[in-house]
């Protein structure tokens, strides 16, 4: 028999130096908690020799009170722990008996001492904005107007962040092309189903919301404008905890939502789960007013469109974490959605002809938009060191939208003769990603980290678009809008960037990534529509200088790409009006951004200016004329060049010891020069948006905040957007148990959240005028109650693949 020598098979050689050093740790956990039940945050632990009680290590407690202890041998142990403020607290004695086992110690309890905490102020709750030298924090947990909130109407409010429900965009700093993150990690979606993601999530399930502008070279080099990074709720400790929250409103219809949150986590094994509902029955009004010149005639629309529409988000989230040893975790993570939009819409239009009416028309039309998503992650986390990781990932994700629509219009012209059509819409759009990826970071001393991964993401997408007309008594079927397409399209990347301090208080960050795509589209009666093959270095460069503890200086540049998602390049077709189309764009390119950034921090106040180049930036929902004039298109499209200057003041202001405020100014120029249907268009606009939130503690149980922000006139793409604003107002009322509360606040209170956008382009025959009520004021009562151990360790772990979610769009 031959001898079989592990050495000999490389893999299984890499694998086994990998998981020999997993089974040799072992590891204590356990937590600190006050009188009162609540965590006791920064404590130091020391692990004490039972024998003499000598120090043999010790670890300070994390923000929420919790520790974990790896460096020491078998033996007998206790442990101790102190702070300013308590009195010190120790541990029965126990044995760890072997160099894998796996020891909870039951929660210490610290008891206060009152001589000690005289001159000690302590003050327990962030700010709602917490400028950091990187970025801004909002922390959600903290906001009472928040609460009953989704996450999106949170982002809303957010400083620098713009909301266009319109256009289904969001922009940070005044710029588009952002990406949202979860928990650190990328989520490929679009825009447009991040906004749908989040407008379902409940803010309760979310703690903070991280804006950042200039990210570092290990995320996706996707958008230009930055990062929003939605960090959940998580604890750490053994035990059993959760919460649930149940929340009602009105407006002009009722809103109603619910949330659970489970987390179990004993000896080696974590589990942890999610269940999120939100049911909105909405009333949105649409009005638009089109002109346009044919045969020395001005012709005129204006239509108002009335949707009532049903709109249920369902998202479940579960996970389980086995710790093969203190420095290992293997993961598994399901997570899927399902998100139905009914809609039912009469849409009232009139056509005009030098100023008299000619036509009026009544159009019902019926919606129905579901998506469907499921994922399935493995995921291997391994410590070298306490500062050494090594990550893997792998990631299966399913993508099923099933969007018919109809169309029914009764046409009435000047003398009262009535015409009829009926026209009905199929798209069917399923897609499959494949992600795989590796990362590696090491803290390889106090004064450097280094950071470098590898990833590869297979896509499958297609999208069945059918158009019918009912004509003497048959359907039939228009060639030019009904096809079957397919894409096939495949990135790969590596990154690596190293953080050096030069000295005490001046640090650099390098980083470099390279990504490859190639991207394919056919359809059953074309090939090669869209025939994409590239590859493109992204540099990142970010200086910093501490010259005191009050004063830091920072500049940084980054080169960053916004490629055209699934559904903008798709071909699709929605009617607004009977002569009015919104559709994909096969021909669109990905933009690339060059962003270039100062920041400097006095305390706690901040003044950053920002300059962006974009080249082919994307346009959303531009305005195009049919050949006869008669009919008009809207679909994404390149710009040429798109220059976007920017500056942020942000400052804190605490008023009295119960009255916080939170202000930011942020100031906005932006330049687009580009041939647009042949035809040279410039535009130059100035914009400026105010935020601040007011937050008043008035006893230990009952608070209240407002926020508001004001948004001057900007640009989108071709369209010059009105200047509109949002006041908010809510309180909290805790019990004593500081476990339940409620939480009332109205949202809108002025109703002045409506959309209004022009586009006016004389020498392209082109005028339209938006106004947009998403009926935004809203009042809701909310319960929260938190139940079990309130310091169970949960991870909210995500995966290899959020990003790959970012190029999915549910419209």
């Amino acid at each position: 028999m031959t001898q079989f020598d592990i050495t000999r098979t490389p893999l299984l050689y890499f694998l086994f130096l990998i998981m020999f050093p997993f089974f040799s740790q072992a590891q204590i956990q356990g937590s600190v908690r006050d009188s009162t039940d609540l965590p006791v945050a920064f404590a130091n632990i020391l692990l004490l020799n039972a024998a003499d009680s000598t120090v043999a290590t010790g670890v300070m407690a994390t923000d929420e009170g919790t520790y974990n202890i790896t460096d020491f041998k078998p033996g007998k142990y206790l442990i101790g722990a102190s702070l300013i403020g308590y009195d010190p607290v120790y541990s029965k004695p126990f044995t760890i008996k072997s160099s894998n086992e796996h020891f909870h110690q039951n929660p210490l309890y610290m008891r206060s001492n009152a001589k000690q905490i005289e001159d000690v102020n302590v003050v327990a709750k962030k700010p709602i904005y917490e400028l950091q030298i990187d970025r801004m924090v909002v922390n959600v947990e903290n906001s009472i107007t928040s609460s009953g909130n989704t996450a999106l109407e949170v982002l809303e409010k957010s400083p620098g962040v713009i909301v266009d429900r319109q256009n289904n965009s969001i922009s940070l700093a005044g710029k588009s092309g952002v990406m949202i993150i979860l928990n650190g990690k990328q989520t490929r979606m679009p825009i447009e189903a991040a906004m749908q993601m989040l407008d379902g999530m409940n803010a309760e399930n979310v703690k903070k919301i991280e804006l950042i502008t200039t990210p570092p070279a290990k995320y996706e080099a996707e958008g230009n404008a930055g990062i929003i990074n939605i960090v959940l709720k998580k604890h750490e400790d053994f035990g059993t905890n959760g919460s649930f929250s149940l929340g009602a409103g009105v407006a002009k219809r009722e809103k109603m939502n619910a949330s659970l949150n489970l987390n179990h986590h004993v000896e080696k094994v974590n589990f942890f789960g999610t269940y999120n509902v939100n049911y909105n029955n909405l009333f949105h009004q649409i009005d638009s007013y089109r002109r346009y010149l044919k045969d020395d005639q001005v012709n005129e629309s204006e239509a108002s469109s009335y949707r009532d529409a049903i709109v249920l988000f369902q998202n479940i989230r579960m996970g389980l974490d086995y710790t093969i040893s203190s420095k290992t975790t293997f993961s598994v993570l399901t997570n899927g959605y399902i998100s139905s939009w009914d809609m039912d819409a009469r849409n009232d239009i009139r056509y005009m002809t030098n100023g008299t009416t000619t036509e009026t028309s009544v159009m019902a039309n019926s919606e129905i938009n579901k998506w469907y998503h499921g994922m399935g992650n493995l995921n291997l986390l391994h410590h070298f060191e306490e500062a050494e990781t090594l990550e893997f990932n792998f990631d299966y994700l399913n993508y099923y939208n099933d969007d018919p629509s109809d169309y029914d219009s009764e046409v009435t012209d000047n003398t009262g003769a009535m015409t009829s059509e009926i026209i009905e819409i199929e798209k069917t759009t399923p897609i499959d990603i494949l992600v795989g990826s590796v990362d590696y970071s090491n803290q390889v001393n106090s004064d450097f980290k280094l950071e470098a991964g590898a990833k590869i993401t297979f896509t499958k997408f297609k999208n069945d678009v059918a158009v019918r007309y009912l004509e003497n008594g048959g359907w039939y079927y228009d060639p030019e809008l009904t096809n079957n397409y397919s894409m096939d399209e495949n990135i790969m990347a590596l990154y690596a960037s190293a953080n050096y301090k030069f000295a005490k208080n001046t640090s650099i960050v390098a980083g470099l990534r390279y990504e490859y795509m190639n991207s394919v589209l056919d359809s059953e009666t074309e090939k090669g529509i869209v025939d994409l093959h590239y590859g493109e270095f992204f540099p990142t460069l970010f200086l910093s200088q501490k010259f005191d503890d009050n004063n830091t200086l920072q500049a940084s540049y980054s080169r960053r790409i916004n490629r055209p998602t699934f559904n903008q390049l798709a071909p699709f077709l929605i009617l607004i009006t009977p002569e009015s189309f919104v559709s994909g764009n096969v021909n669109l390119l990905p933009a690339f951004s060059n962003i270039y950034k100062i920041e400097y921090q006095f305390k706690s106040a901040m003044l950053s200016v920002a300059y962006t180049d974009t080249k082919d930036a994307i346009s959303r929902f531009a305005p195009t004329n049919s050949a006869d004039g008669d009919k008009q298109y809207f679909f994404s499209r390149n710009i040429d060049k798109s220059e976007t200057y920017a500056a942020t003041l942000a400052i804190p202001i605490t008023a009295t010891p119960w009255w916080k405020m939170q202000n930011n100014l942020i100031w906005t120029k932006q330049k687009v020069d580009t041939e647009y249907d042949g035809t040279v268009y410039k535009i130059d606009q100035d914009n400026y948006r105010i935020t601040s939130n007011q937050s008043f503690t008035l006893t230990k149980y009952f608070s209240a905040e407002i926020s508001c922000f004001y948004n001057s006139k900007s640009i989108w793409g071709i369209y010059e957007s009105k200047a509109f604003g949002r006041v908010d107002a809510g309180v909290q009322w805790k019990l004593k148990n500081e476990n339940s509360r409620f939480n009332l606040n109205v949202s809108d209170i002025f109703k002045t959240n409506i959309y209004r956008s022009v586009a006016n382009l004389p020498e392209l025959n082109i005028y339209n005028r938006w106004r947009l009520d998403f009926e935004p004021r809203v009042i809701r009562l909310t319960f929260t109650q938190n139940f079990g151990n309130g310091a169970v360790k949960t991870r909210h772990r995500t995966t290899g693949s959020e990003e790959e979610q970012n190029r999915v769009s549910p419209q």
